[in-house]
């Protein structure tokens, strides 16, 4: 954990203080407070971890990865029975840092503040963000990875998740061949997190697995209906565009696939058959939900064949995405028809 011997509170969300960790606003003036959100000192009962997990990086399996500078402090129950996992993010060195400092810088704190807590006002499942601590205490960076390293100041961010496990936690165990604590790990994920999946159902990792393709499928369109990219930053190593916000529906499949992969030792054979076919469907869900999220969107009534091209050529058109996002949430039939004439006579449609 890091100590900030020079740090102050910036902000704080209101709902996440009082509706999800039952505080009262006034908590933010104690000291002590403050000291904790900032990775100074521990919260009561806290024992910091890190999370292992593996993952690839562009494609290519890259190994085990791990939070390299995140400590999840413990697991809170508010009033309304919601069990939230507290994390700090930026906070210092973990077993997982291999040769970084553990430390987050402000530009992308501040993002993942903002982000989360506007995503989840847009409905969209998301994280959430508690806290912004900012410091004094300098970060060298080299944020355009030229070779021209600046000094930043650093930040930490406490954020909030139902869970932080991800298919990284599985895929490493299957292939570091650790195959009982992969069970251990996926069986308490289905009991702690996916509660409808009775635990005696001989198919429950088949039904995990359907579980979470509908979810990413209907995450992804959810995603694109508002015009967010999830992970997305200026990465002039991605020359490919692998994290462009056209491509996130293809990078979901990919990550389901490798999800499959590191379940595949604990399936049967016909198991494996039922599991490949839910995969093959994954395109028309997701296709199907993107289509219901931008037809409501657009203000589209019924279901027309039709619909299916419009939609097709608005995201072909060369206009402005964020301010066709922002402006275009519910869009009457007579809005619409204007804002369609403006484009046939003003705009381009790109090849």
């Amino acid at each position: 954990m890091l100590f900030l011997h020079i740090f102050r509170l910036f902000c704080v969300f209101q709902d996440v203080l009082r509706n999800i960790l039952d505080l009262n606003e006034s908590v933010i003036q104690n000291e002590e407070f403050v000291c904790c959100v900032s990775g100074g000192k521990l919260f009561p009962g806290s024992v910091p971890l890190a999370h292992r997990y593996g993952g690839h990086q562009f494609g290519y399996w890259a190994g085990q990865l791990g939070d390299g500078r995140a400590h999840l402090l413990g697991e809170y129950t508010n009033r309304k029975g919601e069990r939230w996992e507290v994390q700090l993010k930026g906070s210092g060195k973990t077993p997982y840092s291999r040769s970084g400092d553990g430390r987050a810088v402000i530009r992308s704190s501040v993002r993942e503040f903002l982000c989360s807590e506007a995503m989840h006002f847009l409905g969209v499942p998301t994280s959430r963000a508690l806290s912004l601590v900012v410091s004094e205490e300098p970060v060298w960076r080299d944020p355009f990875y030229n070779g021209s390293v600046i000094k930043e100041r650093g930040a930490v961010v406490l954020r909030l998740a139902k869970s932080w496990f991800r298919i990284g936690s599985l895929e490493i165990l299957t292939r570091t061949g650790e195959l009982d604590v992969l069970r251990t790990l996926l069986d308490f994920v289905i009991k702690e997190h996916f509660k409808s999946i009775a635990t005696n159902d001989p198919d429950k990792y088949v039904v995990f697995f359907s579980r979470v393709l509908n979810e990413t499928a209907h995450l992804i369109a959810h995603w694109m209906s508002v015009g967010f990219a999830h992970d997305f930053v200026p990465n002039t190593s991605d020359d490919e565009g692998r994290y462009s916000i056209g491509a996130q529906a293809n990078v979901g499949l990919f990550n389901l696939q490798k999800l499959l992969e590191a379940l595949k030792p604990l399936l049967t054979s016909d198991q494996l058959s039922q599991s490949l076919q839910i995969l093959r469907e994954y395109p028309q869900i997701y296709h199907q939900r993107f289509h219901e999220l931008f037809k409501a969107k657009l203000g589209f009534l019924g279901n027309e064949e039709k619909d299916s091209y419009v939609i097709a050529f608005l995201l072909k058109v060369n206009i402005s995405w964020i301010v066709f996002f922002s402006n275009c949430t519910i869009i009457n039939s007579y809005s619409f028809f204007y804002f369609f004439y403006d484009i046939f006579n003003s705009q381009t449609v790109r090849s």
